[in-house]
Formats: C-alpha cells, structure tokens, sequence
C-alpha cells in the first residue's frame, strides 16, 4: 500500500547545524528574502540526513513510544544511507526539515523548498510466490513417455501435448503442495510428429505437412502465416509445417497468406515455384499476427552443417562462421559463410538491400536465419533466409558452438500448483518466463550471477514490441542448485532494467513561525495495481451477480456486469476520505479505459462524484457532486488515457471523498478500469 500523506506537519524548533555542506545549486549558505529553491536529493544526501544529530535525537524521541525495548525509528535512520529512500518509518516530512534548515540556515520565512526523493513502494506483491519455487525440472525420455501416453516415442513436447504437463509434473513432483512453483525444462516442437496432430482445413486447403510430404510434386493450395521474407520470396507456415514460396511479393511478416500452385523439389525441399507453374499469392489477413516472434532457434555446428547436406529440413537456426562478400560479372551478390571445422558453407540467400552490411565481409559473423535447403556439388551450401547478422565477439564465437552442443531442452516455463494441477503461471500486470536454455547458452555459463549483465539485451530480443511501464519476472538458476527471480520493467526511453522498489515523489516545504514544515504536495497516490489504495465498494444493486468491482494486478480497479450476459447493475467505489484543511489548489488525475460501451453516452454508465458529507457507509443518504471528467476514452477499446486534471479547489478547507459509479443494462454493460490515482496539489509531481 502506497503511502496516503496526512495533514500533520512535524514542526522541528530551534534545529542546528551538525555538519557543513556544499549547496548542490550554488546559492551559497543562505537565501535572501523570499525564495525558492527546487532539491533533488543524491545518493550522498541520504547519507547526511541519517548523520544529522537532530535526526538522531528525533528518531530516539520516536522510539519512546515503542515498548518492546527495540529501536526500530534509530535503526532505520541509520540504514538510510544505505535504503536512499524514506518509508514508512522515516518519513520525508519529518526527517527533511532538519537537513533543509542545516542547508539553509538564514532563510527568511515564506521561503518554499520544493524537494523530490526516493519513497519505497516495495516489491510486486505476486513475486511473494516464489518464496514457494521448490527448483527446477528437466523432462525426461519417460515424461514424454507419459504425456504421449504410448501413442508416440518423440521426445518432446507439441501443441497436442503440451497440455500433459500437468500430469508429467505430478509424477515428478508427487509431494507438491499447493502454492509451490517450478522452472520446467523441456523439448519442445511447433510441428507434430509425421505432421500430424491437426484436423484438415475446411476451407479447401491442405495441411503444409501433407504438401511437403508429397515428394513428387502437385497442385495444391494452402493457408498460413509469413514467417519470414527475402528479395524473391517468403517463407509460408501453418501449424503443421513450412513451405518456400518462390515469388517476389509484397506480403510481410504476420499477413496471414494463401498460395495455390504446384509444388517441384529444390534443394531437397519441396516449394512453390515462380517459373513453369501457375502461382497465385492472396493476403488474406494482413498483419494477422502483428506481434510475430521466431521460434528458439536451432544453434548450428560443424556436424549440423554435414548432416543437413544430406537431410534437409526447415528451421529458424543460428551459426557462427566467416563472411565474403562477392559480385560476378552480371552484378549478383553472393555471401557465404565459411564454417570451421567443414567444407559445408552458409550461404545467405537473396539478401534484402541493407539486410547486411557490406563492411562485414571478411569478418566473422552470427548469423540468425531459415535454413530451407541445401544447394551446390553434394549440398555444399546451407541456403538460409536471413532474419539478422552481427560481427561476432570472442564470447559470442564460443557460445554459439556451446548453444549448438547442447542439445535437448530447447524451451522452459514457471508452472504453479494450485492443489489439484500444476498451471502455467500468469499474473495480471505483468508476463513471467523462465530463462530459456537458449540463453545459458549465449551468456556461455549453466548459471547466471549477474543477470544485470544479460537480461536487459536478452528481453528486448524476446519482447520486441515491448509496451512502456511492461513487466516481466524471469525465473533463473542463480547458482548449481539455486533459483531466483528478478523483476525488470520496459522503459520506451530507458530500455529494460531492474524494477525498482521506490518511486520518485516531490513535496514542497516552507519556513514558518516554527521552522522548516511540510506542506503537502500529494495527498493521494495509488497505482491501484493489485492494491485497492483504501477504496472500499458500496453494493446498490448486483441484481444476478455476485459482484461488478474487482481491484487487478494488471487494470486497476476494474468494474463489468457482462458474465453470460450483460445485467442491470449500480455499483460504487469510494476512496478513502481526503482532509483538504491545509489544501490550496489540489486537483485530481487517473488513467482510466473502457469498452464495450457501444456508442451510448459515457456519464450514462460511469461518473465521477465528490462528497463533502460522506459517513463511510451509506452512499444514498451523502451529497454527491458530480465530476466533469474529460479524456480520450471513447468507450470502444482498452487503451489507457491520463484525463485532464480536474480541480478540487472548491473543497478546500473540508473533507472530502471520490466515488466511481458504475451503473449498467440487461443491454449495455461497458467495462471500465482505472489506475493511477493521484490527489495533489497543482504542479505537484508523483512518479
């Protein structure tokens, strides 16, 4: 629970100064008249504020109240320098004066300190789970055995048994209790063995697989997603396997694509030509999976380049090798991949202009691409279809060969026990992973110490298109026989880092008849995600329900009558109360979404109220004023929109608290969130 700032000022007399220090903005030691001075406290700042012997003597005094001999107030100021961030015991409002006033001692009264400082929020509440993460558990021959119950010897996982996990886990793990969670490590395949495990499209298409397994050739139409593109094609898949489409096109990754022709066998692969057939290319879906990511790549070496000379197959891959860079006489490019350790080459087919930098050539490169066959005197060339090329370092030259030895687990996942089966773990708010046997293999290490190091490069591969303020806890082997998990959040700005456990605030202070006082900036400040932030609901009508407000890790305080079917409804929200004596221009902003309102009037079904009068307990008997909210919510999505500040001068002086009316019909029940609840004073800043 975020702290809710009370009007209680802690007026320190007579304070004095125990140590000298530089002013951070040059004003020198004192300011003149009336001023202002904007602070910014440093990690050093910390340090001073826990050394002030006012400070100390204040925290002594505060420890008096406490009974059981300890001296919890003096502990914590001395660990501030080390925290750099006020909490619940040491709070700024009372630990700052001392330090403002030892900075400027000669400020006249009327003199406004506005100051911005670390608060702690503490850690996600869903990470507590973990205290519960009994390890990790590498599948073997006889979990397959288990979730293929007999009807196949594969030894991984597919669409059609990755759902066995459960009961894998349960012969594994037979004494779990519930609440435990687990890293599993497993093989797994997107294809199903033979090319089986789907029925046959009812649309007139075929299965890719069953294309593909017609070696001779034939007419054939079929479906899928475009997976990857090159200067004269792209790559076609659908559930049960890929096809080659050999035509330049203007598809993209993620259209979903239908092709008919025939199919001819080249480089050990069947595909659809261009030439001697007739060839038809049809989006019909553009950018179906706009957010498309490759599969976890299949790390090539020596042996893997012999090998598929002489089976070819498709897969997105990844190798390491030396590139030259040619041009013929009729200007065509040609870049092959010297492999150590083979005469087998990679060769990077119909490169896309700019694809691949030309100064590379020479150097050694990590390619990661499609293979889709292998062409040349006795399959000399591994044709692949490249998605990125880098230079290779030193690390990344070794870690490719390790990646390519490992064999076995090729992906992992966090499950959770909820008593009676083991569940892939999800929390509102936030998407948590394993880290993937891929990735060991990148760092060049079975465990990973600092994850600092590797992590923020790691996830912005895995979530390219990452949402600013995005979660993701990663589950990950610390050590031989140790777990951990660490929490790291997307900053459009910033990239990924380590989720921090306090938030900047910013409070202004002023010199008074009494000294140096807290005025207060933010009254409120909750994000509401996962905490209800002091709301409490008020039930006017559920009609059939059980209930219209939930409070969400990942919304907020969410309010829908929609179940089987929308239901007539009157429910209320209301905060905590608000003293507003001390108040000058407070105003109040949120973020708020809504859907599903079908283009009716937005204040039919949601408003904002204010009552002076409020008794806690009976909403119909208080006096409530209606808020005009203004913001971009349109009522047909579920983007999140910050509303203009709405001032709540007019109750200055008074007590107040914020209601949310969600009101519905049997034939409209929009759903609506909101999250990020601030009162505050004008110009008053909470991060």
């Amino acid at each position: 629970m975020k702290k809710i700032y009370l009007l209680s000022a802690v007026a320190l007399m007579g304070l004095a100064s125990c140590n000298d220090f530089d002013d951070q903005f040059h004003l020198g030691n004192q300011i003149g008249d009336k001023k202002e001075a904007t602070i910014e406290l440093t990690d050093a700042d910390y340090a001073s504020i826990s050394n002030l012997a006012t400070n100390k003597a204040l925290a002594a005094e505060l420890d008096k109240s406490i009974t059981d001999g300890t001296t919890p107030y003096t502990d914590a100021l001395k660990a501030l320098k080390d925290t750099k961030s006020f909490g619940t015991l040491i709070t700024a409002d009372q630990f700052l004066p001392a330090f403002i006033q030892d900075k400027y001692p000669e400020a006249d009264l009327g003199s406004k300190f506005k100051v911005t400082y670390n608060e702690y929020c503490g850690k996600s509440e869903y990470l507590k789970d973990f205290n519960s993460l009994i390890g990790e558990v590498t599948l073997s021959a006889d979990d397959y055995n288990t979730a293929w119950e007999g009807n196949s010897t594969a030894t991984y996982l597919t669409p059609a048994t990755i759902g066995k996990m459960s009961a894998v886990l349960d012969e594994r793990l037979p004494d779990a209790e519930e609440g435990n969670t687990v890293v599993v490590n497993y093989a797994y395949s997107d294809f199903e063995p033979a090319g089986g495990g789907t029925e046959t499209p009812s649309d007139g298409t075929t299965k890719i697989a069953d294309v593909i397994a017609n070696t001779d050739g034939g007419e054939y139409a079929v479906k899928g997603i475009v997976c990857a593109t090159y200067r004269t094609g792209f790559l076609l898949k659908d559930n049960t396997g890929y096809i080659l489409v050999y035509k330049s096109s203007n598809v993209n990754i993620g259209d979903e694509v239908k092709v008919t022709g025939t199919t001819t066998k080249y480089g050990g692969l069947m595909q659809f030509p261009a030439k001697n057939t007739e060839l038809t290319i049809e989006v019909t879906k553009a950018g179906k999976e706009p957010n498309f990511k490759h599969p976890t790549p299949k790390a090539l070496a020596a042996a893997d380049f012999e090998a598929y000379s002489l089976n070819p197959y498709v897969a997105y891959v990844t190798y390491q090798g030396n590139l030259s860079i040619t041009t013929n006489s009729k200007g065509n490019k040609y870049y092959n991949v010297t492999i150590s350790g083979t005469e087998k080459q990679g060769s990077l087919a119909n490169v896309p202009d700019g694809l691949v930098d030309e100064s590379l050539s020479g150097k050694d490169i990590v390619v990661y691409g499609y293979a889709i066959g292998a062409t040349g005197t006795d399959g000399k060339y591994l044709n692949t279809m490249v998605t990125s090329v880098a230079e290779a370092s030193s690390a990344a030259k070794r870690n490719v060969m390790r990646a390519a030895a490992n064999g076995g687990a090729n992906k992992a996942a966090v499950y959770k026990y909820d008593g009676s089966k083991w569940k892939i773990y999800s929390t509102d708010g936030a998407k948590v992973i394993a880290a993937q046997p891929e990735w060991y293999s990148l760092i060049g290490s079975n465990t990973i110490s600092k994850p600092a190091n590797y992590f923020p490069t790691l996830l912005q591969r895995e979530y390219p298109f990452a949402a600013d303020g995005q979660k993701v806890a990663v589950a990950y082997r610390k050590a031989a026989s140790t777990m951990a998990v660490v929490e790291y959040t997307y900053s459009a700005t910033d990239g990924w880092a380590a989720s921090k456990e306090y938030k900047k605030e910013t409070t202004t202070f002023s010199k008074t008849e009494n000294g140096i006082e807290a005025r207060i900036s933010v009254y409120i400040n909750e994000s509401l995600l996962g905490n209800e932030g002091g709301f409490k609901i008020y039930n006017v009508d559920l009609g059939a329900l059980s209930y219209v407000w939930q409070n969400t890790t990942g919304y907020g305080w969410k309010a829908s009558a929609h179940t089987d079917k929308n239901y007539s409804s009157e429910s209320w929200v209301v905060s905590p109360a608000i003293n507003f004596k001390k108040a000058e221009k407070p105003e109040l902003v949120f973020d708020e979404a809504m859907n599903f309102l079908s283009g009716n009037n937005r204040e039919d079904f949601i408003s904002v109220r204010v009552s002076t009068d409020f008794d806690g307990e009976n909403v119909a008997a208080a006096t409530w004023e209606t808020l005009n909210v203004k913001s971009g919510v349109d009522g047909s999505s579920w983007t999140f929109y910050t509303i203009e500040p709405i001032s709540l001068a007019q109750y200055v002086g008074k007590n107040i608290h914020i209601a949310f009316v969600y009101k519905s019909t049997d034939e409209i029940a929009p759903t609506y969130e909101f999250k990020n609840f601030i009162v505050r004073e004008e110009g008053a800043t909470a991060e």
